[in-house]
């Protein structure tokens, strides 16, 4: 059982209140960023970056909701592991797979692969020929890796995520649509977290990259040759179509939609259901479809609400020149 001080000293943080009761159950724990949390919360335990006007016990961080991470790290269930291959597995001859590796049934790995130490594989994972797994990461249920894949170390890839599909390129013929092959592979950095159904096409030629540290949610469609930097967040639905880039510590909301050959500069804000026309600069915050600096865009929201007015006034104003010319036409 953890006590409150222990909490405290795991999170380094400045403890105001009982620091010898017990916490039996995360929900006895909450973090506040905002007076009206306090009035809503039922925890006895709370999380705040300054001292609260409360009775309750008070744990001072300098980032609450980062601390409220971390106390959850200590509640986790962790998952009874043996490492080894699950003989329903079908793992082809020449491929190189750490001891400490587990492998549950029904999983597929084709010659050529190579897998590093720690790394879990649930059922009906699909590894393809030439594949590469780094050590300590975690492929959920249905994950389908093509061949040439490569994915770093401690990357966590959810339920039907699929890396290293067919890149969606075409060319007319003057008859039909000509599939142009897709021969290049995908690489995902470090720290990459991947949402589930989440789709990353193979490069044309050359690579599709994912870089360090980056999450993805569910459902979002990456296209060929697309390169996304450090740290960036791609909400649920995202579509980014071949050749894109986007820069470091960049976030796209949720529909977002980026065209083909565009360039996110770092930093960039892309607000949900945004449509990008344009390369954005440096930092720049785009709302709208098509998307516009959040500026313009409230601006632009200002007078739309005032449109059913100013169409009133405009066929009032349409009316009394009708009139006027009627006069002066009499005259």
């Amino acid at each position: 059982m953890l006590t409150i001080q222990q909490l405290a000293t795991h999170l380094e943080a400045e403890l105001i209140g009982n620091a010898e009761g017990e916490i039996k159950a995360i929900q006895e724990v909450t973090f506040i960023t905002h007076p009206s949390q306090l009035e809503k919360t039922t925890a006895s335990i709370l999380i705040s970056d300054h001292p609260l006007e409360t009775s309750k016990t008070v744990l001072i961080a300098p980032n609450p909701k980062l601390a409220f991470a971390k106390t959850l790290e200590l509640f986790q269930r962790p998952e009874t592991l043996k490492p080894g291959i699950d003989p329903r597995a079908w793992v082809e001859e020449n491929t190189q797979i750490d001891p400490s590796v587990i492998i549950y049934p029904f999983v597929t790995v084709r010659r050529g692969a190579k897998i590093g130490k720690n790394v879990v594989i649930y059922p009906g994972v699909y590894i393809g020929q030439d594949a590469r797994i780094d050590q300590d990461s975690i492929l959920y249920p249905h994950v389908t890796l093509f061949p040439n894949t490569h994915i770093g170390k401690r990357v966590i890839l959810h339920a039907g995520s699929i890396i290293g599909d067919d890149g969606f390129g075409f060319v007319w013929d003057g008859k039909q649509h000509y599939k142009i092959p897709q021969i290049g592979k995908v690489i995902v950095e470090d720290d990459v977290e991947i949402g589930s159904n989440t789709a990353i096409d193979r490069a044309t030629t050359g690579e599709t990259r994912i870089k360090q540290g980056t999450k993805i949610d569910n459902l979002v469609q990456i296209g060929h040759n697309v390169h996304i930097g450090n740290h960036c967040i791609l909400c649920s639905q995202v579509g980014i179509a071949g050749s894109s880039t986007v820069g470091d510590g960049s976030m796209l909301g949720g529909q977002a939609g980026i065209p083909d050959h565009i360039d996110i500069a770092p930093q960039s804000k892309i607000a949900a259901q945004a449509g990008i026309l344009r390369n954005t600069e440096p930092g720049e915050t785009l709302l709208g479809s098509p998307a516009m600096p959040i500026k313009e865009f409230f601006r632009m929201m200002a007078l739309w609400k005032q449109l059913p007015q100013m169409s009133k006034d405009i066929h009032a104003l349409q009316k009394e020149l009708d009139a006027l010319k009627e006069r002066l036409d009499k005259i």
